[in-house]
């Protein structure tokens, strides 16, 4: 049973806004920064 392109989405979404919040926490944190990037970018390209 897979994931619909929406649920996929929301996924992503949810993920980033936790990221951000690390972010905000340790901004600094290159690994964050570099997850943030990668999953900003599975965004924009679907």
């Amino acid at each position: 049973m897979g994931m619909t392109n929406k649920q996929f989405q929301g996924f992503i979404r949810l993920s980033l806004s936790v990221l951000r919040e690390a972010l905000k926490i340790t901004p600094d944190n290159e690994k964050i920064q570099e997850l943030e990037s990668i999953f900003q970018s599975m965004l924009e390209d679907d």
